[in-house]
């Protein structure tokens, strides 16, 4: 059963500073959608209708070449909001948005949105606000991307997940060549460093299961110590 919808917005970074009459206000708009594995939630060119915010799951973004190559642009995590052009844009989605896991995501109509955030100020300046917090971690994975070696960025994901999980094991909703899409390198050398870190006794892999044997020197490698 899917939790009510102040529930799974309320940590949402577009919504984290609204009281609760103003999320109350912001949900009178949202309808909530189940999305299965493998399903699309638009092409690129269909008609930008509104924005989302992903729940709980996994949304890929991405785009074909003409040669039907996929281009990986990004991955959305639950908290993340994408497709927000639509709200400044009369065109079509730049890309498309394909599940990874069994997903729930916020829908929010252009129209409707504009005039509640046009008619509630505050609501819009609070918006802004948490609009800020993403953009100042997604400069600090840019950072992390352009600053630190692969090991250091595999290590950094694994305690951020097991931050978000609260659990020494991991289950990956994601591939390898994924994952190694987000973290900047390649799916070889993303595994050349997993069969590391397991060798140095500081995980144990299991299939997509990672369990974190050793949080000390895992964290030690997150900082730059090689491996």
């Amino acid at each position: 059963m899917i939790a009510g919808p102040n529930e799974l917005l309320r940590d949402c970074f577009l919504c984290r500073e609204l009281n609760s009459s103003e999320l109350d206000a912001l949900v009178g708009i949202v309808t909530l959608k189940s999305v299965e594995k493998g399903q699309t939630l638009f092409w690129e060119g269909d008609t930008a209708t509104g924005f989302y915010i992903l729940l709980q799951g996994n949304i890929r973004i991405y785009k074909t070449s003409p040669e039907g190559k996929e281009f990986t642009i990004h991955q959305i995590r639950p908290g993340q909001m994408f497709a927000e052009a639509a709200i400044f844009s009369s065109g079509g989605y730049p890309a498309n948005a394909t599940a990874l896991a069994e997903s729930i995501v916020a829908f929010f109509p252009k129209d409707k949105f504009i005039k509640l955030v046009t008619d509630s100020p505050n609501i819009s300046i609070k918006m802004i606000v948490g609009l800020a917090a993403f953009v100042r971690e997604f400069n600090q994975m840019v950072e992390d991307l352009s600053l630190k070696e692969v090991p250091a960025r595999l290590a950094g994901f694994l305690f951020d997940e097991h931050g978000r999980v609260a659990d020494h094991r991991i289950f990956l909703d994601t591939t390898k060549a994924e994952l190694a899409n987000k973290l900047g390198t390649t799916s070889e050398t993303l595994s050349r460093n997993l069969r590391k870190m397991k060798e140095l006794q500081v995980i144990a892999v299991d299939g997509n299961c990672i369990t974190i044997l050793d949080f000390p020197h895992l964290e030690a490698i997150a900082a730059g110590e090689k491996i």
